[in-house]
């Protein structure tokens, strides 16, 4: 696709520069060279950082050197998620954009997520920095990596690298929106290990898989009633009703992703086949049901299963075990803000499961994120989590656990003077004042909050749709209005 039949054109071209360099979480190394290699090709002071942060300066246009520094920041790694039977690589293969062909208002990727979160927001920054006629103050840009798996860029920040204390944070997903507030999040992994024993005679090998479902994001999308796919698979087979051996499962590959499918394999008693079947369709049928138009392509499938090697399992009690404590682990939406209709104030997420087996062990490996903007609540639900997996000891499971990551909420502050401002010149642009609104998806502002107290933030963007999914999209015109709005605003700040 040509840039040059987008508007606006810088952002556009910028945008597909970096649909070109492969940049998932914790592989931003290309992208961050790339844009200090740009900056730097267009005479602007710029360094990279210890955790591939990128700092961009431009001078003030002349007459405006007194006004306030503000900040341009956006994360450059994006969510790797692809459909089913794509062979997309995202550490070595391009991302390739197209306009939806049912939609050519839309822009979408082809087969995976577009990384338009945040990948239009960099490209903004750096048209922003492009524009010679453009008049401003101070201007830095700040490009974090690894916001979407840690927000470890952010995290690892040095003090004194930027100068300004105005932040626009260019990761919204609304163009009608003003965020000024976001949850808090605890990630915590675990990883349970059991004895892995050879499969005896007599016994039939499945795969058994869940499909079809919408996934989504973690923050935007848990209180949709989407299913969790290796929830789904877990209820399945936990519900067969006979007993059988686990021998792999896997689903969703990213904390702050919905998994949209997940498959096992199990080896169940020769003599138990036709009850095991009938069981998983009869629970596959209430299941779709429950559901209905929430993820209305929801499907599970059951078939033998040929294992070119001679495979090992867990125990029948081990694997009862293990599927009933994940069935037990809480998930989704669990508590609404009370004094702010349709935000979601709680929720997690099982993001990751996985398994493998080497040296005699199956090790099953979890991942859950917790968000809530309430610190209290999210501690809480947290430790409910982390309980629940502890309790698998008590079955003979030997279990490692730890907390990856731990975020602040960003509390909003209604009475900040970057709002107002930002709010007159919003009107003054559209005719219109902007939703002023907090969001239950994570920023990095809340990270940068407690370690620059003085910094004054807001986030905006363009209209995002499905972000974290391969149905990730993009309002091709709703770029050019935010924009449109990020330009006036860089040039009001006197």
């Amino acid at each position: 696709m040509n840039p040059n039949t987008l508007e606006p054109r810088a952002v556009w071209a910028r945008f597909f520069d970096i649909c070109a360099i492969p940049h998932p979480s914790h592989h931003e190394e290309a992208l961050s060279a790339w844009l200090l290699a740009w900056a730097q090709g267009r005479g602007l002071e710029a360094k990279v950082d210890g955790a591939h942060n990128v700092v961009v300066r431009k001078p003030a246009s002349p007459g405006r050197e007194k006004a306030r520094g503000l900040i341009l920041q956006a994360h450059i790694d994006m969510v790797p998620q692809k459909a089913s039977g794509s062979s997309h690589d995202f550490e070595t293969d391009p991302i390739v954009p197209r306009l939806d062909p049912a939609d050519p208002a839309w822009l979408v990727a082809t087969g995976t997520t577009l990384g338009a979160d945040d990948g239009v927001g960099v490209a903004m920054a750096l048209a922003i920095l492009e524009d010679s006629e453009l008049v401003h103050g101070p201007l830095e840009c700040l490009f974090t990596t690894d916001e979407e798996d840690g927000m470890s860029g952010a995290l690892g920040l040095e003090t004194g690298a930027l100068r300004g204390s105005l932040l626009l944070n260019l990761d919204g997903e609304d163009d009608g929106e003003i965020t000024i507030g976001c949850a808090g999040s605890i990630r915590t992994s675990a990883e349970l290990s059991a004895p892995a024993l050879a499969l005896p005679s007599g016994y039939a090998l499945f795969g058994a898989s869940v499909s079809g479902l919408l996934g989504g994001h973690s923050g935007a999308d848990i209180d949709k009633g989407r299913a969790n796919a290796s929830l789904a698979l877990v209820r399945l087979l936990g519900r067969a009703g006979v007993p059988l051996r686990l021998a792999s499962i896997e689903g969703g590959t990213a904390a702050n992703a919905i998994p949209r499918e997940a498959r096992a394999v199990v080896a169940v008693r020769s003599a138990s086949v036709d009850a095991f079947r009938l069981a998983f369709e009869k629970e596959a049928a209430a299941l779709k049901a429950e559901l209905g138009a929430a993820d209305p392509n929801f499907a599970a499938a059951l078939s033998p299963y040929e294992s070119p090697n001679a495979l090992s399992a867990l125990d029948e009690e081990r694997s009862a075990s293990i599927l009933a404590a994940l069935s037990g682990l809480p998930n989704g939406l669990q508590a609404m803000e009370p004094d702010m209709p349709g935000l979601v104030r709680t929720s997690l997420n099982l993001g990751r499961l996985s398994s493998r087996a080497e040296a005699g062990v199956i090790a099953l490996s979890v991942l859950v994120m917790v968000r809530s903007s309430s610190d209290g609540e999210k501690e809480a639900l947290a430790r409910a989590v982390e309980s629940r997996l502890d309790s698998a000891a008590k079955t003979g499971w030997r279990v490692l656990r730890k907390r990856l990551a731990v975020g602040p909420a960003w509390a909003p502050n209604p009475a900040s003077a970057f709002l107002a401002l930002a709010k007159g010149c919003y009107g003054e642009v559209f005719g219109k004042a902007p939703r002023v609104a907090s969001t239950h998806g994570g920023l990095e502002c809340a990270l940068f909050k407690p370690r620059f107290p003085n910094w004054d933030m807001i986030s905006v963007g363009p209209m995002i749709l499905f972000p974290h999914s391969p149905d990730e999209r993009i309002e091709i015109a709703s770029v050019g209005r935010s924009y449109r709005f990020v330009k006036e605003l860089v040039g009001t700040l006197a």
